[in-house]
Formats: C-alpha cells, sequence, structure tokens
C-alpha cells in the first residue's frame, strides 16, 4: 500500500502544521479524508482496497458513521451488495429517538468511519449499534492515526481494520522525499507517545 500515503498527500489530505482534533488533542498533522470523494478514481480505488480486507462473509450489514463515515459506508455498500445504515452522533430528539438510521437489529455490522484517533467517537457508535440489536464485529477506517483506538476497541469485543496507519504514512512520505527528517521525527515521536509501537 505504498502508493495511498503519496496519494493522499498528492490531494491536500494528510497536512503538517498545529491542528486541534475533535479528542481535543493537538496535532502537528491532520488526515482529512473527507476530499476523498472530490477524487472518484482515487476514492473507488482506496474503497475497493478497503473491502478486499473486510470479511465479508461474517457481516450482513455497513453502518457508516456520521458525518464523514457515510460517504465511506456508502461506496462500500454499492461495491460490496451489503445493506447500509447510519449511525447519528445523537439520538434523534424526534420521531424514534434512534441513533441509528436503518436495520441492524440481530445483524453482524462493520462500523465505517474515516480516520480514528483514540477510539472513542467509534466506541461511542459501536455502543449505539449494540443498543439498537446490532453486533458489531468490526470497525474500518481508512487511517489508524496509532493513538489507542486499536486497543480501546479491542476492550469492547471489536477488531478494527484500516487500510494504513499515521506512522506508516509519514515513513512512506520520509522516504519519498515529500517530508525531511526533522517533520518526520517530529511526527513519529508525538504519536509514538500515545503508544507501545
Amino acid at each position: 500500500m505504498s502508493w495511498l500515503p503519496v496519494e493522499l498527500y498528492k490531494h491536500g489530505m494528510v497536512k503538517i502544521g498545529e491542528f486541534k482534533l475533535s479528542s481535543g488533542l493537538t496535532s502537528p498533522f491532520y488526515i482529512d479524508i473527507r476530499k476523498l470523494y472530490s477524487y472518484p478514481d482515487l476514492a473507488r480505488r482506496v474503497v475497493i482496497e478497503l473491502a478486499s480486507r473486510i470479511p465479508l462473509d461474517n457481516i450482513d450489514v455497513i453502518a457508516g458513521v456520521e458525518t464523514a463515515g457515510i460517504p465511506l459506508a456508502t461506496y462500500l455498500s454499492c461495491i460490496t451488495g451489503k445493506p447500509l445504515v447510519y449511525v447519528r452522533k445523537e439520538k434523534k430528539q424526534h420521531g424514534t429517538k434512534s441513533a441509528v438510521e436503518g436495520d441492524v437489529n440481530g445483524k453482524r455490522v462493520v462500523v465505517v468511519d474515516d480516520v480514528v484517533t483514540t477510539g472513542a467517537s467509534l466506541l461511542r457508535a459501536i455502543q449505539n449499534v449494540r443498543e439498537e440489536g446490532g453486533i458489531p464485529v468490526y470497525a474500518v477506517v481508512v487511517v489508524d492515526r496509532n493513538q489507542g483506538a486499536r486497543e480501546l476497541l479491542k476492550s469492547n469485543g471489536v477488531e478494527l481494520i484500516s487500510l494504513t496507519t499515521a506512522l506508516d504514512i509519514f515513513r512512506e512520505l520520509y522516504l519519498k522525499g515529500f517530508i525531511d527528517v526533522e517533520t518526520y521525527l517530529n511526527i513519529t515521536n508525538y504519536i509514538k507517545s500515545f503508544t507501545k509501537v
């Protein structure tokens, strides 16, 4: 998958600087997979690769997490033929007052988002799926930022599948000359402060 980091970087989806994340953390890089769908050929390539890593015989439903997980889950649903649902960040305050739109009751579910950092958002979505009677088996993302999500999800009975990790992205960018050694070491030291990698 050495092509993916370069494609993400060239298309402006990997940014270097100082960024505040939804987790509240400050980061020396930002990964913006929302831009992927502006490049349909690249999006299709990414989603086909991602679909090949999901044990499709073990799932019944694909659940996209609002908002960035919904287009990714939609692509996956179209490519795999698996039914699509989506998980709201918060339960509706009207109608059914559900956090899950679609039927997951008694079904094995793969929960889809674009990027995962600590895993807290994905875990909330997984818990919402469970409350609706679904059986979350896998969580799928394009990028794992290597900041504890894999361990958190595993401790809650869900396997994380990612196309790539932040460490892999910046290793490839460094090896191919897109970033200098100082930037590479700064970012990898930041990532490694969250993990035992």
